[in-house]
């Protein structure tokens, strides 16, 4: 990954995700000869506003019971899920640039 902590774009993601390539290649992880594969990040998200975006932003499960109001807890798990935009790229930690709204 670049140290790349000025105000021009990181290209950390695609980065990481071709040295992820090249070590599952040379693991043989890959088959040789395999065709058609396809590395990508899971969760990816594409936004419509303007500036910039990291391209996978991680989401977070929430799961609890619930308190009864006459004492105990409830028997199903209750579950909240949300995702999280970053800020800041995760392996260079530049500032990303967002249009003002």
């Amino acid at each position: 990954m670049s140290s790349n902590t000025e105000n021009k774009t990181c290209n950390c993601f695609a980065e990481t995700l071709e040295r992820v390539k090249n070590h599952l290649t040379d693991q043989g992880k890959i088959p040789a000869g395999a065709i058609d594969s396809d590395f990508r990040w899971q969760g990816q998200a594409y936004i419509l506003s303007g500036g910039e975006y990291a391209p996978v932003n991680p989401k977070i499960e929430v799961k609890y019971r619930s308190p009864k109001k006459h004492g105990g807890h409830a028997r199903n798990m209750s579950k909240i899920d949300m995702t999280i935009m970053a800020t800041h790229c995760c392996y260079c930690g530049r500032e990303y640039q967002r249009k003002n709204a």
